[in-house]
């Protein structure tokens, strides 16, 4: 029976209180912390085995105890020299614990502080008011355009060089000449292009009155397109071999236009 059979009966008068009253006290509370130190140490690589070695588990267990209460005091003194312990200290004076000092605070008359309680400025653990890269301000001292910056050279780029007033009329000259620029862009951009005089081709539809074109070169070249156009309609006549030549005279594309079929002409069908 491992639970109280009388819980609420008197503790003085009980004569069994279950099992479970000696499993959690005296011996067998230890055995349990034995053993569970025995598995955690093999866990973590100590060979280790309750049942098969108890004496050398039970000496690591006591060498255990000791070292973690070494540890434990080695802790405590540690954390007591640093911040010391309230306890051992002397008592406090009267006059701290009654709040005197002497301090010197004048009122008005309708009670308000005139010298005495000057508000301190709160102290940043960072370093204040350093100077770098010949800077005569901090970063963050000026703001623009959503940018922190220095503000004795209008600077946006942090770790950089101080250029003083020469650098603020610089920057501010590029600033103009950018936005000039942009400007004259905006302009051409809305002025239409002015329309360049194209010149006709020597061939297509519109023939220009200064073309002049060699008679016979253009007899042979119609020529050439004839027979271009009996190969087209019978593959036969077609050569095997086939030289290529992208260079074409005035006299070939003027041919060319001659005899092309306008599909729109009426006499189409009557062409050669």
């Amino acid at each position: 029976m491992r639970e109280d059979p009388l819980p609420d009966a008197d503790p003085n008068e009980k004569f069994y209180e279950g099992d479970n009253q000696y499993r959690m006290s005296g011996q067998a509370l230890e055995f349990k912390q034995l053993n569970i130190h025995a598995w955690e140490a093999f866990d973590k690589g100590q060979d280790i085995h309750m049942q098969a070695a108890p004496s050398q588990a039970e000496l690591l267990f006591r060498n255990y105890k000791v070292i973690k209460e070494k540890l434990k005091s080695k802790t405590k003194d540690t954390i007591m020299e640093k911040y010391g312990n309230a306890a051992t200290e002397e008592e406090i004076p009267m006059e701290l614990l009654l709040g005197q000092s002497e301090r010197q605070v004048e009122y008005d008359r309708a009670g308000r502080v005139i010298k005495g309680m000057e508000t301190s400025l709160p102290k940043s653990k960072y370093e204040e008011d350093v100077f770098i890269n010949n800077h005569t301000s901090v970063w963050g001292s000026w703001w623009k355009d959503h940018q922190w910056g220095y503000k004795c050279c209008k600077q946006t780029i942090r770790n950089s060089y101080c250029t003083g007033a020469a650098g603020i009329e610089a920057a501010e000259a590029a600033t103009d000449l950018m936005k000039a620029n942009i400007a004259r862009k905006a302009t051409s951009e809305d002025a239409p292009a002015p329309a360049e005089d194209k010149k006709l081709a020597t061939w297509g539809t519109e023939v220009p009155e200064d073309l002049v074109l060699d008679e016979k070169l253009l007899t042979e070249a119609l020529k050439k397109e004839d027979e271009r156009r009996r190969e087209e309609k019978d593959e036969r006549k077609r050569k095997y071999n086939v030289r290529w030549n992208d260079k074409v005279t005035a006299e070939e594309m003027e041919a060319y236009r001659m005899k092309k079929v306008h599909h729109d002409d009426p006499m189409k069908d009557f062409l050669n």
